[in-house]
């Protein structure tokens, strides 16, 4: 077995982890492979992928976005992570996994920030009412402005290019009010996912017009995201809209603590 960075033509080696996890971000791991490819790395057994890594980098933290392994190379999970430290010793890191796997990032020195759910929907009939007045609310004119606020609100950071260009796909749907802003893309021919969803304090009815903006012109595909499991307002506002809860997970972090207001994190 080989562990090390990953190679260029890396798709035709994917196909077992694309069978196995049906939400397997691929265009999200190709983005992040043209801007940071020194950041992704690979588990090969033989000409196949096993488990691969990738990480952003924002100004004063990695964001492992992409982390996944075969199930029967569970190990992997730990080795990977491990490579990126090396790698990068200094760096302060931020991971999204699933609660049963938070163990071997538990022993390499990562702690818990938050617990998170994934919410998913499945087409399942919602009735709500979606005029044309509401679409214009939510068109997305102002976006970029709205974006660029809230989220450094969220975050105590500087996100812009980011959100200007690196989470920003062919496929992107981008609806936003004056008090937040919902970004969704297209994993797959079967989901779409929601990332990032961010809302000024006490915009509960503004989110909710995002919500349904997203089922509105996305509702044919099943449409998922990750959100704070003790936020209840969030939590309310996605079961309303008959999204069901589908993995528990877990916001880690390696070294110093983040700064995220989970208030207004619809989905990160």
């Amino acid at each position: 077995m080989f562990i090390g960075y990953l190679k260029n033509g890396f798709e035709e080696s994917l196909e077992d982890l694309l069978i196995e996890n049906p939400l397997f971000d691929l265009e999200l791991l190709k983005q992040t492979y043209h801007v940071y490819p020194q950041h992704c790395f690979a588990a090969y057994e033989d000409s196949k992928i096993v488990g691969i890594l990738s990480a952003y980098i924002f100004e004063n933290y990695l964001y492992i976005n992409v982390i996944d392994v075969i199930s029967k190379y569970e190990d992997i999970l730990k080795r990977l992570i491990s490579l990126l430290l090396r790698n990068f010793p200094e760096e302060n890191i931020l991971v999204l996994i699933e609660n049963d796997k938070s163990k071997q990032l538990e022993e390499l020195g990562f702690k818990t920030y938050s617990d998170f759910l994934r919410f998913m929907h499945s087409g399942e009939s919602v009735a709500f009412n979606f005029s044309n007045s509401t679409a214009k609310q939510v068109s997305g004119e102002h976006y970029a402005e709205v974006a660029k606020r809230v989220d450094r609100k969220v975050f105590n950071l500087n996100r812009d290019e980011y959100l200007k260009t690196d989470c920003v796909f062919t496929n992107s749907l981008k609806l936003s009010t004056g008090y937040g802003f919902l970004h969704s893309y297209v994993v797959n021919k079967r989901f779409i996912k929601i990332s990032p969803w961010i809302m000024d304090n006490e915009a509960f009815l503004d989110a909710e017009k995002l919500l349904r903006g997203v089922l509105y012109y996305r509702g044919l595909k099943s449409i998922y995201g990750y959100a704070p499991k003790n936020v209840k307002e969030i939590v309310d506002l996605y079961q309303s809209y008959k999204f069901k809860i589908y993995g528990d997970f877990k916001l880690m972090y390696l070294n110093e603590k983040p700064n995220i207001i989970l208030d207004n994190l619809y989905a990160i």
